[in-house]
């Protein structure tokens, strides 16, 4: 993910040391990895000769002093090029690299959610925003575009007042830009497919679903009052009076788009040019007044929002279990964390969709080990020993797989018959004719 060129550049331009290889840079991602499921209060603690600390994994692969340094010339791009209407500029390189890898390997699916993210900052700069009642409340903002499951497609950095607006889309305000350019990526990639958005009521206006309609696209989301136009439907603040399970529609004939308002535990109203009312469906809530669980009314909009909206908040959710802990001093290195947690996060969607079992927690471990003991420099240091539960994650890497002869006789890791020879990486019995060359590529 990080250029060494850029870095090697900027360390130049600091009159620091050019030496940096793409090895030390995986490990360096390694260790990001590891810091989000194991979590020490300073990043030295890794390296610290302690029991309850060490991190065998991490000193094998890179040393202490080596990390620091890599943090501090880190760079993607080059300074002398830098867009200065553009905030994010310094990321901009990775950002546009993660956007086309994301959709390349993203799974088809006609339903997609649009909504906002917050990325954790308490330093300054003039992008950091603030939303009250968000569990992160201070920190950069993003749109993202997302999957039902919280496969991310689609994002962009918010830069707040001083944002520039896409020219054919500025006489719609901000939301609207927002989701049609969204619209825009997903019609390049996949032309012709008729997908259907759902995003809340920040985002949604009758002229947005108008111009989705228009381009073949479907729209469904929450809706502001002060948006309705001339709807004709009872007011939130006598809707709220009625019973639990109430609701109202209107349809406009000529451009099909739906108006739903429904009493919950609050007046929710609704807008779609595609998902009608019915058929109104039941679902369960708890009674106040009867001390008992009820079933009301739910119009199938109400239903079909709930369905698909969430895609964000589980993007949101899943980032946030591993979250990368090691801070840096710069302002855009949680933003370069963030990204790798996407990447992770993305990488193990796939992974489950394409059959692998392994949980989030163990499929960030097995890269985080892979990358970490296949990138350390062995002739450097000297073989590390391993337990073959580690090994498993570099086996199949090619790189640095010796055989050595060991005076007492175990049991082969592939055949099982005894052997009097190990691979030196992976730590694992095997016999050097037959059983080395299958157990690496098998």
């Amino acid at each position: 993910m990080s250029d060494v060129f850029s870095s090697d550049l900027y360390a130049t331009q600091k009159n620091l040391p050019a030496d940096l290889t793409n090895k030390e840079i995986n490990c360096f991602l390694g260790v990001l990895l590891v810091s989000g499921y194991t979590i020490h209060p300073y990043r030295f603690m890794y390296w610290e000769n302690r029991n309850d600390t060490h991190n065998k994994a991490v000193t094998n692969a890179i040393s202490r002093d080596r990390f620091s340094y890599i943090m501090k010339v880190l760079h993607v791009c080059n300074n002398n090029n830098l867009d200065q209407k553009d905030r994010y500029a310094k990321l901009r390189p990775l950002f546009s690299l993660l956007n086309q890898k994301f959709i390349e390997f993203a799974p088809f699916e006609e339903n997609h959610s649009v909504d906002e993210a917050m990325i954790p900052y308490y330093g300054r700069h003039p992008c950091k925003q603030f939303i009250r009642g968000k569990p992160i409340r201070w920190g950069y903002k993003f749109w993202v575009g997302t999957l039902r499951l919280g496969y991310i497609i689609w994002f962009s950095p918010y830069q707040g007042s001083s944002s520039e607006l896409p020219n054919k889309y500025k006489e719609l305000g901000l939301g609207s830009s927002v989701i049609l350019s969204y619209a825009d990526t997903i019609e390049e990639f996949w032309p012709n497919q008729n997908f259907h958005l759902y995003f809340d009521n920040f985002f949604t206006s009758i002229h947005l679903l108008n111009e989705l309609k228009k381009r073949g696209l479907y729209g469904t989301g929450t809706i502001r009052d002060n948006r309705l136009l001339s709807c004709p439907l009872t007011t939130t603040a006598v809707m709220k009076k009625t019973d639990r399970g109430k609701y109202e529609y209107s349809m406009d004939s000529d451009t099909g788009i739906v108006i739903c308002r429904w009493n919950d535990n609050s007046v929710v109203t609704m807008a779609s040019n595609r998902t009608s009312v019915l058929p109104i469906g039941n679902v369960k809530r708890y009674s106040q007044k009867e001390k008992k669980h009820v079933n009301i009314e739910q119009p199938s909009i109400i239903k079909t929002y709930n369905m698909y909206m969430g895609g964000v908040d589980r993007s949101d959710q899943n980032i946030s279990l591993y979250r990368v802990t090691i801070r840096g001093k710069k302002w855009y290195f949680p933003l370069f964390a963030h990204c790798l947690d996407m990447a992770v996060q993305n990488a193990w969607q796939v992974h489950r969709e394409q059959g692998g079992k392994l949980d989030q927690v163990n499929f960030r471990r097995a890269v985080a080990t892979n990358l970490l003991e296949t990138n350390q420099d062995l002739q450097k240091r000297g073989p590390a020993k391993r337990n073959s539960a580690s090994s498993l994650y570099s086996r199949y890497d090619g790189l640095n797989h010796l055989i050595v002869y060991q005076e007492q006789q175990t049991r082969c890791g592939f055949c099982h018959k005894k052997v009097q020879f190990r691979c030196e990486k992976c730590d694992v019995p095997l016999h050097p004719k037959y059983c080395f060359k299958s157990y690496h590529t098998q």
